[in-house]
């Protein structure tokens, strides 16, 4: 058996007409649904994008210990270990995170891996590179959001764009078929993970996809809008940006479609597993919030539109089948069922598990709930129907520490001083807003804990037993309030 992951960033689910109508049409997506199985309960662990991928590539949820940063020296990683089991692991992204300092190293343990340069803010273009801003027919809408991120890397970096398979989407996944035709008849099994940095903003689909999703003209576009409270932006703003938004999933879909058709027309269809998911959503004016917002930023809840995420996947057994999975699932089971399909077994200390059963129609519940969230900020826990946003009782959101051989980079250690090399947590100043735990249903439209007090307090005993069993540190305990406050550890 083969595996191919594709990877799409900031994929909501919602936007994915195999879950329901949208407003653009995703057909590639519903093919692999109609062939295979689409899991309507499947959430986010740690966010967002590098600490969601750590649990891909490791199998462990990261929030509770430490946030966004790279792989650590020595861990157990899925290329690393399905390397040395003798399966060939190949990488192609243009997710330029994977290579950042302070959160790389995501490409080691593969055999090879393939980088397409230039999302966001790559420096693949130096700042001497003629850009006109505003360029004709822009206005100060434009200067909104380029303001906001100082430069126009991005725009340098698509200077040469004639059409849409030059798009950074297109590259990415063209380079995956052309993978698979420069190996038609793999010797061994074979991991192709395809992380894919699209429908990530900015929000620059090209035509026809535009034209699809009744984009505004490009005078009264905002492809990267800024993080934070959406009353900055009119309605018809807003609406342009969501727009703009289905237009790039509509993009990344024809782009699937074409890996799609590859795979069917080598055969690999028969051999290969197929997984589509995403590490988080995005907000569009739900909760008065736009983009991924952090503590800095206001409300900075991971509502289900950020957390609730798409999951479809297609197995040579469950060829046809169009099958539902009702049953809580997370990203950190990925690691589980990748090295299940390809027999090699998992380390100790790994917390997803393996979702194969489910892939053939076969799987039973694997947890009671899904506990999800951001390092230093609040904790979510629910059951499909309920949840639970656990934030820390004081403004102070002590005592915090980062866990790793490694100070943050993105994050400032408190206190004075160098730290030891052989430091195994970094106090964190991380001052929270003044948010309120909250119990939520689907709706997400008012705090249900007075009206649902039994509930509420079921929750957060599931929250406190899953802390303990994935091993998470006292200090988080204490932090969110679930224990009487003490001397830090």
């Amino acid at each position: 058996m083969n595996v191919i992951v594709l990877l799409a960033d900031t994929l909501r689910r919602d936007a994915v007409s195999a879950y329901e109508p949208t407003p653009v049409p995703t057909p590639a997506f519903e093919r692999l649904a109609d062939l295979g199985v689409v899991f309507d309960q499947h959430y986010i662990g740690s966010y967002p994008c590098m600490p969601a991928r750590h649990e891909l590539w490791t199998g462990r949820y990261e929030f509770p210990f430490r946030g966004w940063g790279p792989v650590l020296p020595g861990e157990p990683t899925l290329p690393r270990l399905l390397s040395q089991s003798g399966v060939a692991t190949m990488l192609i992204t243009d997710h330029y995170h994977l290579f950042q300092p302070g959160a790389g190293n995501y490409h080691f343990g593969f055999e090879g891996w393939e980088f397409i340069r230039g999302q966001e803010d790559d420096a693949m273009i130096t700042p001497e590179s003629p850009v006109l801003w505003p360029g004709p027919g822009e206005t100060k809408v434009h200067r909104r959001w380029e303001r906001y991120f100082r430069n126009t890397q991005d725009r340098r970096n698509g200077l040469h764009w004639k059409s849409p398979q030059d798009t950074f989407c297109a590259r990415t996944l063209t380079a995956a078929s052309q993978w698979l035709r420069d190996n038609p008849t793999p010797r061994r099994p074979f991991f192709l993970l395809v992380d894919c940095f699209d429908p990530h903003e900015p929000f620059d689909p090209p035509s026809p996809f535009r034209e699809r999703a009744g984009a505004p003209p490009a005078e009264a576009c905002i492809p990267w809008p800024i993080y934070g409270r959406a009353d900055r932006y009119t309605p018809e703003e807003l609406a342009g940006i969501r727009r703009l938004y289905s237009a790039e999933v509509a993009l990344v879909d024809d782009c699937f479609g074409r890996l799609l058709e590859t795979c069917a027309d080598l055969g690999r269809l028969d051999d290969t597993v197929i997984l589509v998911t995403t590490d988080h959503g995005h907000l569009f004016g739900e909760h008065g919030m736009i983009g991924k917002p952090s503590a800095t930023h206001g409300d900075s809840t991971l509502y289900r539109p950020l957390g609730h995420i798409p999951f479809l996947a297609y197995h040579p057994e469950s060829r046809g089948g169009r099958l539902r999975v009702p049953h809580l699932t997370q990203t950190v089971d990925l690691f589980a069922t990748v090295a299940d399909l390809l027999g090699v077994p998992l380390p100790e200390g790994t917390h997803g598990r393996s979702l194969v059963p489910h892939l053939l129609g076969q799987g039973s519940a694997i947890r009671p709930v899904a506990a999800f969230g951001k390092f230093g900020e609040s904790i979510a826990v629910t059951d499909g129907i309920l949840t639970l946003h656990q934030w820390p009782p004081t403004q102070d959101n002590t005592p915090l520490y980062w866990y790793g051989p490694e100070a943050p980079s993105f994050l400032r250690p408190r206190g004075v001083g160098p730290f030891e090399p052989a430091a195994v947590r970094y106090p964190i100043d991380w001052v929270r807003g003044p948010m309120q735990t909250q119990l939520l249903d689907s709706g997400e439209t008012h705090d249900r804990s007075v009206e649902l007090p039994a509930d509420a307090a079921r929750l957060r005993q599931a929250l406190v037993d899953w802390l303990r069993a994935i091993g998470a540190p006292p200090s988080q305990f204490e932090r969110l309030g679930l224990i009487e406050r003490r001397m830090a550890e």
